[in-house]
């Protein structure tokens, strides 16, 4: 049985039981007031013939000019008066002298005049006799000193005739009434119900599939406050299904690029490899060359491998952080990038801040994020080209550390190799990289709570459209340049995952063909009991050297 029914149900009975529990009250009340009146009459009729008989005494006696009458005599009076009552059809009439009648007139049954003689004085009875009702009394009267009965009977049908009729007016008013009532409590309770109803409906549909759907909601009632629920349980519930979805389709992608990746450097393995299984006479060149093209790919796949592993250590990984100093930091990354920059014919140029620094960071993590964003900046440049590692300060009021607010970061290419003004990225202020810094020579180290860390290149930049897509893992832009010099399109993939790791987000920048940089923001640490230092100019100092007092 549905709710609407059981309410609908439940309500209509409540509803008949009282208003016939009431009506009957009522009805049972005013019935009880009308014998009560009828009883009172009766009362005053049966004291009316009781004076009648004594008065007629008293008037016999003054007539006949005696003291007091025989019994006879004033029972003969007593009889006279009985006969006067004989015309009154509505009142019955007896003498007893108990146990014998006397006299009776008009009396209905003889039988309940006879069990009243043992009652107290106007004690009452009522009975009924085939379709008849009465109501008797009884006293007692003296005459000539003898006592004697008196019962008196009334007809008090009239009264319980129109209990009857009111009793049926009554039943048939409550199965009206109940009929009424009945159609406006199913109205009502369908209307009332009709929330739950849609309620249930959007729920089945969400349970269908249909995570779109929602709940209308109106008012503040408590089916308000469920559909409200509903709605942010489907929001909540379409917000994961398409992030699963989400998840799905990238680990799709992700193992049909890997799949895609590993199959040419293998079928160029195989292939060679068959070669020089098969073919019995191969030259000293061509063996160089098959074995050159082996290698070559064999470490290409290497690099995928590791930078694969890379990838999903960083992402199950709780990084460990320690306090790093940013021009010993510096130090240890020049050590080991200015061989591999210079062997492309680069220069690596390094700007660190004047004054001591200190960083929160995974080291290791931070150094592989350092290495693949130079690894990408000397694939994008062209021989004689400048990378710059920038480490520099900003304030705090100005950026949100993981908020994903776009920063202004600058690059400037000429063909000279010279640093020109021109805002590179797809937002942001025009400024050169490092110009924050550089803003307020008055500012203090107490007001630089974040440190950028920005690695650019004056190469062949990304298109605007495209800058969203490079974290993909295995996206290239120019999958034959990617390809020439080793890559597998991890790097970037990689470096967000650090980023994200350190509380962050990679902030990239570019303009095709002028140049690129990408840069995150990392919390400055104080060292333990060292208070900030106050009006300290922030400047670039070369890679290596202490920072001066």
């Amino acid at each position: 049985m549905k709710l609407w029914q059981k309410i609908f149900l439940l309500t209509l009975t409540l509803v008949i039981i009282v208003i016939n529990a009431s009506s009957l009250a009522l009805l049972s009340n005013n019935h009880r007031l009308s014998i009560e009146r009828e009883q009172q009459n009766a009362l005053a009729r049966h004291n009316y013939l009781d004076l009648e008989i004594k008065n007629n005494i008293i008037y016999t006696q003054l007539v006949e000019r005696k003291v007091n009458l025989t019994e006879d005599e004033a029972l003969q009076v007593a009889i006279a008066v009985l006969g006067r009552q004989q015309s009154d059809a509505t009142m019955g009439v007896s003498l007893h002298k108990q146990p014998i009648l006397v006299r009776s007139v008009n009396q209905a049954s003889l039988a309940t005049t006879v069990d009243l003689l043992n009652e107290p004085d106007f004690s009452s009875v009522i009975e009924e006799l085939g379709d008849k009702t009465y109501l008797y009394l009884v006293s007692t009267v003296s005459l000539a000193d003898e006592p004697y009965q008196l019962i008196t009977s009334f007809d008090i049908s009239s009264t319980y005739d129109l209990f009857l009729v009111d009793f049926n007016q009554i039943r048939f008013i409550g199965i009206i009434s109940a009929l009424i009532v009945s159609g406006i409590l199913l109205l009502l309770a369908r209307g009332l119900l009709k929330p739950l109803r849609n309620l249930s409906s959007t729920t089945s549909l969400i349970a269908s599939g249909d995570l779109d759907k929602r709940a209308t909601v109106k008012g503040h009632d408590e089916v308000a406050e469920v559909a409200r629920s509903l709605n942010t349980m489907a929001d909540s519930i379409e917000s994961n299904v398409t992030a699963l979805e989400e998840l799905a389709e990238s680990r799709r992608v992700f193992i049909s690029n890997l799949a895609h990746e590993m199959k040419t450097p293998l079928t160029s393995i195989l292939g060679f490899a068959d070669i020089l299984r098969v073919k019995r006479k191969v030259s000293e060149e061509e063996r160089i060359e098959y074995a050159s093209v082996i290698v070559g790919e064999t470490k290409r796949l290497q690099e995928l491998s590791g930078k694969l592993m890379e990838l999903l250590f960083v992402g199950n990984l709780q990084i460990t952080p320690q306090t790093v100093e940013v021009h010993e930091f510096a130090s240890e990354l020049t050590v080991i990038l200015e061989p591999i920059v210079k062997s492309h014919s680069l220069k690596l140029k390094t700007e660190l801040p004047a004054e001591a620094t200190f960083l929160r960071i995974d080291k290791e993590l931070m150094k592989s994020f350092v290495f693949n964003l130079v690894d990408n900046s000397i694939k994008a440049s062209s021989p004689k080209g400048t990378i710059r590692l920038i480490f520099e300060l900003v304030k705090s009021d100005a950026h949100d550390l993981g908020g994903g607010e776009v920063l202004a970061t600058d690059v400037g290419v000429a063909s000279s190799g010279e640093e020109v003004r021109g805002a590179v990225g797809s937002t942001g202020a025009s400024e050169p990289a490092g110009s924050a810094a550089r803003e307020d020579s008055t500012a203090s180290a107490a007001e630089h709570e974040l440190v950028k860390l920005t690695v650019v290149d004056y190469g062949i930049g990304i298109p605007a459209e495209e800058i969203a897509l490079i974290v993909e893992p295995f996206y290239m832009l120019n999958k034959a340049r990617t390809r020439k010099h080793g890559g597998a399109g991890l790097g970037l993939a990689l470096c967000s995952e650090i980023a994200r790791a350190h509380g962050s987000e990679l902030e990239i920048k570019s303009v095709q063909g002028r140049g690129t940089a990408v840069s995150i923001l990392l919390n400055r640490e104080n060292p333990v009991g060292e208070e900030p230092r106050e009006d300290t100019p922030t400047q670039k100092t070369p890679a290596g050297e202490k920072p001066r007092d």
